[in-house]
């Protein structure tokens, strides 16, 4: 019996033998050792992986949540070439008490482009913090991190050998914490193109802690932003009606700046200003700074010459500046929007001002008076500038107007025309407005001649004005006049007094209307056409809208308006007398062949 016992047991042991121990890969996720049996299982489906063969942890977009004391902890000395990538936007969230923790002798980099937050739902946690005894290195390389939480310390600098942050940022926030601490014989954080922007105490203050501001007095903020050299550039704002500074000057001492240049934008890019060129409101500028480092001063732009760097114009940050070589480097800086009143109208792509209003292109062409919401038109030709997308100068339609109340006044029976390129329109109303006058006025428009462009905007075209709207991208979309879409039409347009509109469409001539008002005014061509309320069109018989021909609409032919000023009045009344007996035979407004007092008659009752 005890022979046949000793060979089970022989055999047991022969298959746990043979089974070969599970490989610990030296961390922790939420609190469960990773090794080479459950490592794809437990990240299946997470927001983090493990590459065996390159020995990398990836941290992908997206939150890992954990209620354990410690969400990452890194085991130095079973693992100590372990690296993290952080590949996304990835969160770690819970009720933990450390967000990343550092065990034994190891030496690590966290790099990537992506971004680690770290925020626990617990009082007083520990952000990232290192070991008992100062063994491990640690380097954050390329990427962002942001620790956000409530009291306790957002990285413990305790428990490290080394600390290095190389062209990275940080972003430490606690509530009744303390950002950073360490003790007095921790390391000091080594920056390599970095920059501790607020709350950084690289020596003991204080009560003996490093990542104090002040005396005793713990940093609740600490900012590291990437950066090659802090310089800082002085030069006069943009200021209406001034010409541009030529000179500038540095805050930091050691640099020079040699050159300035101006550029302003057009369009969607920067072209120089010219010689003796004034500022201009609603104009947005861009200055660029040549430096040059003086006596020992340089610009380590070690081994990437585009490297960014930080930098101040005033005050404010402006772009990355780059460094050239040791020696050289140059600041871009965009200044925002010269200030002052502006009026949300744009002619020929450039904004009204209190500036410019009275000659707004400076031809004598356009005028705008602010009190009476008008825009006289004078007659020559306005073109739209930049593309449909460019709000800076009025989204590429001859006029834009965003003003409601607006009265665009045709004067002078002048001839007034309007372009817009390919895809805009010639003239973009975000308000109701009024166009009227005694002149003629062309809009040609790429996309749509006169656009009603929003939820409340209406058009109504009166006085004696006349109105040519044409929509001219014969192979695409088109309109003469449209009104705004969206699931439910909107805009109206009214024709009245004594005007007249042409309009023509390669899609609708006059179409995507919610309304259409004629007063004392009829469709005359082409012949049938009719206002279909359906299709909210301007339509043939059969209720198709009208494409590719001109819809005219002109006063009716009514014949109590003896004077035909598109009104029936008194002056209707004159107009007959001046007649009798035997005038113009536009007098005779009952029809009977007589010019007499029953045709006077007829103009009262049509008056009531």
């Amino acid at each position: 019996m005890r022979k046949k016992f000793f060979i089970l047991l022989s055999a047991l042991v022969a298959m746990v033998s043979g089974v070969q121990a599970a490989t610990d890969y030296g961390f922790s996720v939420r609190g469960t050792r990773i090794n080479s049996d459950n490592y794809q299982e437990q990240s299946s489906g997470a927001a983090w992986s493990y590459d065996p063969s390159a020995n990398v942890l990836h941290l992908k977009g997206g939150t890992i949540i954990s209620d354990a004391n410690d969400a990452i902890c890194l085991y130095g000395n079973i693992n100590p070439t372990l690296n993290v990538s952080v590949d996304g936007n990835c969160e770690l969230s819970g009720k933990f008490n450390t967000g990343i923790v550092f065990n034994g002798k190891g030496t690590h980099t966290f790099y990537g482009k992506g971004t680690l937050t770290i925020r626990s739902s617990v009082v007083s946690p520990n952000g990232i913090t290192g070991g008992s005894t100062p063994n491990t290195k640690v380097t954050f390389k390329d990427l962002t991190v942001n620790i956000k939480q409530y009291g306790g310390v957002g990285f413990n600098v305790s428990g490290f050998g080394s600390i290095t942050f190389d062209w990275c940022d940080f972003n430490i926030t606690t509530s009744d914490g303390m950002a950073m601490r360490g003790s007095e014989d921790a390391c000091t954080p080594h920056l390599i193109l970095c920059q501790a922007d607020r709350g950084w105490g690289s020596d003991s203050q204080g009560s003996g802690y490093r990542g104090i501001s002040g005396e005793g007095l713990y940093a609740s903020n600490v900012k590291i932003t990437r950066a090659i050299k802090y310089v800082g550039v002085k030069v006069a704002e943009p200021v209406p009606g001034q010409k541009p500074a030529t000179t500038a000057t540095t805050i930091s001492s050691g640099y020079k700046v040699t050159s300035v240049t101006w550029t302003k934008k057009i369009y969607s890019h920067f072209s120089p200003m010219e010689e003796n060129e004034t500022f201009q409101i609603g104009q947005i500028y861009r200055a660029s700074f040549d430096l040059e480092a003086q006596g020992d001063s340089l610009f380590d732009y070690t081994n990437d010459a585009n490297a960014a760097a930080i930098a101040s114009v005033n005050g404010n940050n402006p772009d990355l500046f780059k460094a050239n070589n040791t020696t050289a480097a140059y600041i871009s800086y965009i200044f925002p929007e010269v200030d002052g009143i502006r009026y949300d109208l744009w002619v020929g792509g450039k904004l009204v001002t209190e500036t410019n209003k009275n000659d707004i292109l400076e031809n004598g062409i356009a005028a705008y008076n602010p009190s009476t919401n008008t825009l006289t038109l004078k007659g020559g030709t306005i073109n739209g500038q930049g593309v449909s997308n460019d709000g800076t100068t009025g989204f590429g339609a001859g006029i834009y107007s965003e003003v409601d109340g607006l009265i665009i006044n045709v004067v002078n029976n002048g001839s007034t025309i309007v372009n817009s390129a390919k895809d805009c329109h010639g003239i973009y109303l975000k308000g109701n407005t009024t166009i009227s006058g005694d002149g003629l006025l062309i809009v040609q428009g790429g996309s749509t001649g006169v656009y009603m462009g929003s939820n409340s905007s209406n058009l109504t075209v009166g006085n004696h004005v006349t109105l040519f709207a044409t929509g001219a991208f014969e192979n695409g979309e088109s309109y003469g006049i449209a009104g705004y879409i969206n699931k439910t039409y909107y805009s109206t347009l009214t024709v009245k007094d004594n005007a007249d509109v042409r309009a023509y469409g390669a899609s609708h001539s006059i179409g995507n209307l919610n309304g259409f008002v004629l007063e004392n005014h009829a469709i005359t061509e082409p012949a049938g056409a009719v206002w279909n309320a359906s299709q909210h069109a301007v339509c043939n018989a059969t209720g198709n809208p009208i494409a590719r021909k001109w819809v005219t609409i002109v006063v009716a032919d009514n014949p109590a308006d003896v004077n035909r000023d598109g009104t029936v009045d008194s002056a209707d009344i004159v107009a007959v007398i001046k007649e009798m007996p035997d005038g113009d035979k536009k007098a005779d407004v009952n029809g009977d062949k007589v010019i007499d007092s029953a045709d006077i008659v007829a103009v009262i009752k049509a008056m009531k």
